[in-house]
């Protein structure tokens, strides 16, 4: 009997998605001039801020944890005795860091399939080298949108510690010996740079898909007038005045923090509330950065819930960070 309920369940949620993607496809044939058009901004974004920086980044770190052949230094063992990771998850953290999402999730899946890492491993890094990088926040939100470095600065650093911060909660038991914690050892590959290239070009391309399906879906919203309703209803429950286009970003940047930024540096709201707001929103990272890192992760089956649940208290970690460093800073 529970067996059947759980079926009737699934079958009920693969049937109501299954009407929302008919939905969608309806919608876009009525209008698909309008509809071509939001695929052709976000191709845009993706040929001209994503490709130019996120390919090479990919390319580079690919071969470093290919050719890359050393001892596990000072912050590989500090990193390792602090989050009960084996040594590697420095140099994963590094990069992710230096090159923002979503690299985090992308390099913890080489480093698996290199057999560095194993899946409890990999679930305890993803708590922290999930990340955006300085590039983005500080180049393109800070300086393009909000016209502020020191917003961008502000944000960064909120990011940075709420990662750090985020992965203590979910060390759990060290595991890690110094029999059983691997080195960096190079691979034999004649084909090591093809082959980089090539993963690099996929996984490139995967997340230029991501960024189309979710610029198109936040302008199938928007036609819809879904976030109008949804934030005005926000607005009211919590006697909040004139703060619809606030809330609306806010809600467009749960799917897609580039939108979300962008149309939060547009609002009228004070450059603290933006930059706590921004700083939020961007350690959440949206759900088309979400379903980047599950593709990359899908040989681990780390259920959407714990990447959920870790994503949230880095939220939160950012969301405190943040307001003490624009109350001093700004």
């Amino acid at each position: 009997m529970i067996k059947n309920n759980k079926s009737n369940k699934k079958l009920n949620i693969k049937s109501i998605f299954i009407f929302l993607l008919l939905s969608i496809c309806v919608i876009f044939i009525t209008n698909p001039a309008k509809y071509a058009t939001s695929c052709l901004n976000a191709l845009s974004v993706w040929t001209l801020n994503v490709l130019p920086v996120m390919f090479p980044f990919f390319v580079f770190t690919r071969l470093i944890v290919n050719l890359v052949s050393l001892k596990p230094n000072f912050m590989d063992k500090f990193f390792s005795k602090l989050y009960h990771t084996p040594a590697p998850s420095f140099l994963i953290y590094f990069l992710s860091i230096l090159s923002g999402y979503p690299m985090g999730a992308k390099l913890i899946c080489v480093m698996y399939d290199s057999n560095y890492i194993d899946n409890v491993s990999a679930k305890k890094m993803l708590s922290f080298c999930s990340v955006s990088g300085p590039m983005f926040i500080v180049g393109t939100v800070g300086v393009a949108f909000f016209k502020n470095y020191i917003v961008g600065i502000i944000i960064l650093i909120a990011n940075i510690i709420a990662s750090l911060l985020n992965g203590l909660i979910y060390r759990g038991k060290n595991t890690i010996t110094s029999n059983n914690s691997p080195n960096y050892q190079s691979k034999k590959n004649d084909n090591v740079l093809t082959d980089s290239v090539y993963d690099s070009l996929i996984s490139i391309l995967m997340v230029g898909a991501y960024i189309v399906l979710s610029f198109l879906l936040i302008d199938i919203l928007k036609n819809l007038s879904i976030f109008d309703f949804i934030s005005n209803s926000i607005c009211r429950v919590f006697k909040i005045n004139n703060s619809q286009d606030i809330v609306n970003s806010v809600l467009i940047g749960i799917i897609e923090i580039t939108r979300g930024t962008l149309d939060l540096s547009n609002t009228q709201s004070s450059i603290q509330l933006s930059t706590i707001i921004a700083s939020t929103i961007i350690a959440f990272g949206g759900f088309s950065v979400m379903m980047q890192s599950i593709s990359f992760l899908n040989k681990l089956h780390i259920p959407l819930k714990t990447i959920l649940l870790q994503k949230t208290t880095q939220v939160l970690i950012s969301l405190v960070v943040s307001i003490i460093l624009t109350f001093i800073f700004l």
